[in-house]
């Protein structure tokens, strides 16, 4: 994967997330969380974590609308769930890295995706 295969936003997310680990090695504090622009005063702008009812190994499916930076339907194995960038979406939107499913049920390409967490249901 390379910078030409993410969103504006992932590759910000990506630079955050660096910049938070370097500050961290070099003995930093973690500053107080600010909020994105037009959010208002940052003491009103508390970052959300989404509570999500599946787990890594877990297969969704998702309809078009229930995700972002694809079209159609999607069916994904779940391997990991993107805490450590999911703070700003307030608990409506999360990360996810999972291999598609294909219509054959084959293993396809690993994704990360931009879920609606209110349509994440283990596909039984």
């Amino acid at each position: 994967m390379n910078a030409f295969d993410l969103s504006p936003a992932q590759i910000r997310n990506r630079l955050i997330l660096q910049a938070q680990q370097a500050a961290l090695a070099a003995g930093l504090r973690p500053q107080p969380a600010r909020c994105p622009p037009g959010h208002g005063e940052a003491a009103a702008c508390v970052p959300v974590v989404p509570c999500v009812s599946v787990a890594a190994g877990d297969a969704v499916r998702l309809a078009e609308s229930d995700h972002r930076y694809a079209t159609g339907p999607l069916r994904l194995r779940i391997v990991r769930i993107r805490a450590d960038i999911n703070e700003w979406y307030e608990g409506e939107w999360v990360w996810l890295e999972g291999v598609e499913i294909g219509p054959d049920d084959q293993d396809g390409p690993l994704r990360p995706v931009l879920a609606r967490v209110a349509a994440l249901r283990p596909d039984r």
